[in-house]
């Protein structure tokens, strides 16, 4: 035991001293100006907003791009950012759209209409000039756009196919952040890693697989940042960036072990803040594989995980759990609907109804790194092993590197999967069509990996889109999680709260209930 925690101790301390001994770079970033070290467990894919997915892309579109509406500082309400006012007609299709005057791309060129008219023009359009990319991830959320136009340099005018619910929120989403049309052009399909926006930070440099530098935009329509750069570091193990943390040679981590609150909230250094969160960690079974295109066998799956130990266990007595596809924290959760009670002789009974009595064999795919909704994927992993063992059903646990694990999941390779929702605008709409409707079971690009496909749902979904009476919109929302719950495609394990830890030197931060990462406003005293 003393040799296992010897060898562990020191394991630690050399990465320690490898991400160490990178840091003083990063510091020397700003020449001695007041440069932020923001510390995450990945790297991002890449930095195009309207083609990423994953939310360590996201975390640095934040800074460089924005859209024509966003979040409040405290919640998901819709606010101006490059419009300053709109108006939607009486039968809810044309939108009409005030530009702020003034703004610029980082490269000069005017954020005018004709610049959001292309940029949505991009979404919409598969064979758009400069779509380097088909599968736009979150482009489904626009298809209900007949046409975006500039009325004139300073209004932009959105004709809707039918009347939509949920266009307000999806405009603020990352997916429709604004792109320079000129940096498009002259980038090609390396615009990527040559982002342009209009956002409180430039792009600098990107060290792939260490960091992104961003730069302060002195000309941004706000004001000039705080802070004269951001440095986002990827550092793989919560217990080494809160280390790291904790020798203040980062200002700011995410991903922290749970264990670690306790410390942290005593350490008079650091600052432990937290919200509500709108998130929420699940099983997904692939419905278009064997075992699990039978719905015994995904029924048994759920009986046979014991969530509270997950929770005592793996989550450190932290957050809750329930049987629906959304938070309770996000209006439209059906409080209604039963839960899925753990059981090991049901989920026997469920095999043997199923005729797979004589026990399974699958592959369970694990997240190999920490995630808002999931900090300790590894022992959530090994939960769910020793459960489903329990009841006849051998699971291998496989790990791959992160961006090869979404990429595998988005082609449908897994039978079982961990993955896991932060919100994009806190409506319920947000949950139940990315991640359970067939517009978003593409293979390639799927965010619904369970490649669930119920035609009743789908109906509901849709007709929730395009229903702007709120009870009545609720009332849909019931009804398919109602049936969601019948069918398990996914099994919920948690919903947590967003928390964020920072040095005392910062200041102006704070954690958003739907994840967002914002650093206009923060300083280093």
């Amino acid at each position: 035991m003393k040799t296992r925690l010897l060898a562990a101790v020191l394991a630690l301390a050399g990465l320690l001293a490898a991400v160490a001994a990178t840091l003083p770079a990063a510091r020397a970033e700003g020449d001695g100006a007041k440069t932020l070290l923001y510390g995450r467990g990945a790297d991002s894919a890449n930095l195009d907003p309207h083609d990423i997915d994953d939310g360590e892309s996201v975390k640095v579109c934040n800074q460089i791009y924005e859209g024509l509406v966003t979040y409040a500082e405290d919640g998901p309400a819709i606010v101006p950012c490059l419009a300053t006012a709109w108006k939607v007609d009486a039968q809810g299709t044309r939108w009409e759209f005030s530009l702020r005057p003034g703004v610029r791309f980082h490269d000069g060129t005017p954020c005018d209409a004709a610049a959001v008219a292309f940029n949505f023009a991009r979404i919409l359009d598969e064979k758009h000039p400069h779509r380097y990319d088909a599968k736009f991830p979150y482009g489904s959320m626009y298809t209900g756009i007949a046409e975006c136009v500039a009325a004139d340099a300073a209004t932009v005018v959105f004709q809707l196919k039918t009347p939509s619910a949920v266009f307000l929120a999806n405009l603020a989403m990352f997916s429709a952040y604004i792109v320079s049309p000129t940096a498009l052009a002259s980038a090609g399909e390396d615009f990527p890693f040559h982002p342009v926006g209009t956002g409180p930070f430039k792009f600098e440099r990107w060290d792939r697989d260490e960091k992104i530098v961003l730069a302060a935009n002195a000309d941004w329509w706000g004001g000039k940042p705080k802070l004269d750069r951001v440095v986002f570091r990827k550092i793989a193990e919560n217990s080494v960036r809160f280390q790291l943390l904790r020798d203040g040679q980062l200002h700011i981590m995410d991903g922290i072990n749970l264990a670690d609150l306790e410390t942290l909230a005593s350490d008079p250094k650091l600052s432990l803040l937290s919200v509500p969160g709108m998130n929420f960690a699940y099983l997904a079974m692939n419905t278009t594989r064997e075992p699990f295109n039978d719905p015994l066998v995904r029924k048994a799956v759920a009986h046979a995980v014991d969530r509270d130990k997950i929770r005592k266990l793996a989550l450190r007595g932290v957050g809750t759990f329930g049987p629906n596809p959304l938070p309770p924290t996000v209006w439209g959760y059906a409080k209604e609907v039963a839960d899925y009670e753990y059981n090991p002789s049901m989920a026997r009974d469920y095999l043997k109804q199923a005729g797979k009595e004589s026990g399974l064999k699958l592959k369970l795919w694990a997240m190999p790194n920490p995630r808002p909704y999931m900090p300790e994927p590894k022992k959530v992993a090994q939960i769910l092993q020793a459960d489903l063992k329990e009841v006849g059903i051998e699971v291998t646990i496989h790990s791959p590197e992160w961006q090869a694990y979404l990429d595998a999941l988005r082609h449908g390779e897994h039978e079982l999967a961990i993955m896991g929702w932060i919100t994009d605008n806190g409506d319920p709409d947000n949950f139940l069509y990315p991640l359970l409707d067939p517009d978003n079971a593409v293979l390639g690009s799927a965010l619904n990996i369970s490649f669930y496909n119920n035609p009743e749902v789908h109906k509901l979904i849709l007709q929730a889109q395009g229903q702007l009476d709120a009870e009545k919109r609720l009332a849909l929302y019931q009804r398919a999680q109602q049936i969601l719950r019948e069918d398990t495609p996914i099994l919920p394990l948690a919903y947590l709260p967003e928390f964020a830890a920072t040095a005392k030197s910062v200041k102006g931060y704070k954690p958003h209930p739907i994840g967002l990462v914002r650093l206009a406003g923060v300083t280093l005293e």
